[in-house]
């Protein structure tokens, strides 16, 4: 890893942070994609009241959230040390 002397964040650090929110981002929309085509949500969900669809949908994205934070900065330490191999040797 290098210093940035310049004040700002080197250039490992951004491709890290980009590629993990873009990892982020496809896991969100993923898990978003597969409940909304599971046999659950369209035969059962539908007929739950409003006040508990909103509770279950909280409580959904709330596990999502802390799930997607954790792939977040996996994938940026992961891409970080990726992306500084490759500056580095060539």
């Amino acid at each position: 890893m290098s210093i940035a002397l310049h004040g700002g964040l080197f250039k490992e650090m951004i491709y890290g942070l980009a590629g993990g929110f873009v990892i982020a981002v496809f896991f969100f929309i993923f898990i978003h994609y597969r409940v909304y085509k599971s046999e659950y949500y369209n035969e059962e969900y539908v007929y739950f009241s409003s006040g508990k669809k909103t509770w279950l949908y909280l409580g959904f994205l709330l596990v999502n959230l802390f799930a997607t934070w954790a792939i977040f900065f996996g994938g940026t330490l992961i891409l970080t040390r990726i992306s500084s191999y490759f500056i580095k040797n060539f």
